[in-house]
């Protein structure tokens, strides 16, 4: 799927708690249609950021698809490169867990 224009500003956002910054036009979109979760290796998500010699490429729950936080704790995987959760990151910088999101500030 192409990005939604929302992505853009969520993707600002995270650039701006983060202090990094990367090229969103190298993610390739995914949706998993009218699904709240879906299966991985890893148990059931509602979203998920890879990284393999094909792309970087973040999937999302259908259901999910205009949430900014799971949107937003994707980008942030995608921008650090990194799949474990950095608490400095996702919970000090940017609060993009579910236990420390505050709605985007």
């Amino acid at each position: 799927m192409s990005a939604p224009p929302q992505f853009m500003e969520w993707w600002q956002k995270t650039e701006e708690c983060s202090g990094l910054r990367g090229d969103p036009s190298q993610i390739e979109w995914y949706v998993v249609p009218n699904v709240s979760v879906f299966s991985t290796g890893d148990g059931e998500k509602v979203g998920l950021w890879t990284r393999s010699s094909q792309g970087t490429r973040i999937i999302l729950a259908g259901n999910y698809m205009q949430n900014e936080l799971v949107v937003r704790h994707e980008m942030l995987h995608a921008l650090l490169d990194h799949e474990g959760h950095p608490r400095e990151y996702f919970i000090e910088r940017c609060g993009l867990t579910w236990d420390s999101w505050h709605g985007g500030n």
